[in-house]
C-alpha cells in the first residue's frame, strides 16, 4: 500500500523509513505527483482548519475530493472528520492513541528537561519550579525533576492531581492561588502545560531576574509576556519530540500509523 506523507520535520522521516520497514510505499508529498490512496497528515493536521499545516496550497477540501482511502492525521477537527466519513474515507486521529500520546509526553518532559538543566544557572536542588498542570508532561517533567533533587511545586485544578503529586514527593497548590499576590515568590523556574491563562502579567513579576518561564502548552496566550525590564526568559517550546528527538518521536509515530492501518486494512498492511 503507497502512503503520501505530509511533514516538514525530521520525525516523518522516520515515520516514513518505518512504515517503509513494514512494506509499506512512502513517498513525501510532491506537487507534481499523484497523492497515493492513503494520506498521513502532520500534527496538528491544519492550524487554520483549511490548508495542512506547512503546506499552504494544499487545502483539505481538495485531499478529501482527490478520495484517497485513508487518512491518518494528528488532532484532526470533527468538521474534518466528519467530511472524510461522508465522502466514505476511512479517518484517524494518532492523537486518539494513548499509547502515543504517552510516548509523545515523556519526550516532551525529557526535552523540556534538558532546556531547564541547560538554561537554568543554579543547580537543580538551588531551582525551586513551579509546574502548571499535571496532565502527561507535568507527571513526566516532576518526576524527572523530583530524581535531580529539585524542589517542585505542582499547580493543578484537580484535587486528585495534587494529591499524586504530594504522593511523589512534590508541593502542590491549586491554580486559584495563582491569582493570590505573591503566589509565584521564591520560585525561579515556571513551566506550563495548560492551554489556558491562568497567570496574570503582574504574577510573572514575582519571578526574580534570570528565572526562566517555559511554555510547553499549545496555543497562544496561555502566558502573558514578562514585563520587559524583569530579566526574566521566556521560551515557547511547542513540537519539541519532533525538533529535539525525531528519531524517537518518528519511530513511534510510524508504529503507531502502522496499528492503524492494521486495524482498517488487515489484508493489506505490509509484512509483519
Amino acid at each position: 500500500m503507497e502512503i503520501t506523507v505530509f511533514g516538514l520535520d525530521k520525525r516523518f522521516g522516520y515515520a516514513a523509513r518505518t512504515l517503509s520497514e513494514y512494506d509499506f510505499q512512502t513517498a513525501f508529498y510532491a506537487p507534481e505527483a499523484d497523492l497515493s490512496p492513503v494520506l498521513l497528515l502532520p500534527l496538528p493536521a491544519s492550524r487554520d482548519g483549511a490548508t495542512v499545516t506547512g503546506y499552504p496550497s494544499v487545502r483539505l477540501a481538495d485531499l478529501l475530493a482527490g478520495a484517497p482511502r485513508a487518512i491518518v492525521g494528528g488532532n484532526l477537527s470533527g468538521s474534518f472528520t466528519s467530511a472524510a466519513r461522508r465522502a466514505g474515507i476511512a479517518v484517524r486521529d494518532y492523537m486518539n492513541v494513548e499509547a502515543f500520546v504517552l510516548k509523545n509526553a515523556s519526550l516532551t518532559a525529557e526535552a523540556a528537561l534538558g532546556i531547564l538543566l541547560s538554561d537554568s544557572p543554579a543547580a537543580p536542588r538551588e531551582n525551586p519550579t513551579a509546574i502548571l498542570g499535571f496532565g502527561r508532561i507535568g507527571k513526566f517533567l516532576c518526576r524527572g525533576l523530583l530524581s535531580l533533587g529539585c524542589p517542585v511545586t505542582v499547580f493543578a485544578r484537580d484535587p486528585r492531581e495534587r494529591v499524586m503529586a504530594t504522593l511523589i514527593g512534590a508541593k502542590a497548590s491549586d491554580t486559584k492561588t495563582l491569582a493570590e499576590p505573591g503566589a509565584l515568590r521564591g520560585f525561579r523556574t515556571l513551566v506550563n502545560t495548560v492551554p489556558a491563562r491562568l497567570l496574570s502579567r503582574e504574577a510573572l513579576g514575582d519571578l526574580p531576574a534570570g528565572s526562566l518561564v517555559l511554555e510547553l502548552a499549545s496555543g497562544d496566550g496561555n502566558l502573558p509576556l514578562p514585563l520587559p525590564d524583569g530579566g526574566v526568559n521566556f521560551r515557547r517550546e511547542n513540537g519539541l519530540p519532533g525538533r529535539v528527538f525525531p528519531e524517537s518521536a518518528g519511530i513511534a509515530l510510524g508504529e503507531t500509523v502502522y496499528g492503524l492501518l492494521r486495524e482498517l486494512f488487515p489484508d493489506e498492511n505490509g509484512k509483519r
